[in-house]
């Protein structure tokens, strides 16, 4: 029998709500920017993750590591014309909004994780001190921050109605070509579904490799500037 790591799976569940959360209202907060209330006057201009989270979408994200909240509510009728040239522009700048919020908060968190790294290296804190086993589980955090918001700014940046990627699709689209694309959202749940269960592996392969270069944009000059700073302070 598999052995159940409570604590990661704890860890999963942090990350989840903080990150779904932060997803959810960054399309909120973007909508509200450019003109529609609709998602402030139903209470998801928020951070609370109880607003936002969908139970099949946290349970991918337990399991598979990629997941979705419940989608955040907008108008485009409602944008204001002098911030959008048309509707479907600005729903691509609030479909972008999310993932763009995800990899900030992967930068973020590989930004602390290098603060910390650099705290220990500089005041010589070791293993042996009764610091490391917090530590260790801080790190964990922090990398588990870092992974999966970069996998869930990926995930939602597929084509597949109704996550984010489609919408940016959406955008350069004609709008016989749009309203054709955009028909197959009604069986989206049946499509994410399938490929949860049956297209993980694939899907993973395809993050993993997408994700190799926006690892080096986020981490390599911040792990670079650090290494740096702690050979000066070694040395």
């Amino acid at each position: 029998m598999p052995r159940i790591d409570i604590q990661q799976i704890l860890i999963r569940m942090l990350v989840l709500t903080l990150s779904l959360s932060t997803h959810e209202y960054a399309h909120a907060r973007m909508a509200y920017h450019l003109g529609d209330d609709t998602a402030e006057r139903q209470g998801r201009l928020t951070l609370n993750p109880m607003k936002h989270l969908d139970p099949l979408g946290a349970l991918a994200f337990i399991i598979a590591g990629f997941g979705w909240a419940r989608p955040v509510p907008v108008n485009p009728v409602r944008f204001n014309r002098n911030k959008v040239k048309n509707m479907r522009t600005g729903m691509m700048r609030v479909a972008l909004a999310g993932p763009v919020s995800n990899l900030i908060i992967a930068f973020i968190a590989n930004l602390i994780y290098q603060i910390i790294r650099f705290v220990l290296i500089a005041f010589k804190v070791t293993a042996n001190t009764g610091l490391a086993g917090m530590i260790d589980i801080l790190f964990l955090i922090l990398l588990t921050f870092y992974v999966s918001n970069i996998s869930l700014a990926l995930f939602n940046m597929l084509p597949i109605p109704p996550l984010d990627g489609s919408r940016v699709l959406g955008g350069f689209l004609s709008d016989r070509a749009y309203q054709k694309y955009m028909s197959i959202q009604q069986y989206s749940m049946i499509i994410l579904f399938a490929l949860i269960v049956f297209g993980r592996g694939i899907i993973g392969r395809l993050i993993g490799y997408a994700a190799i270069p926006i690892d080096y944009v986020l981490r390599v000059p911040v792990e670079s500037l650090f290494n740096a700073l702690s050979k000066a302070v070694l040395g």
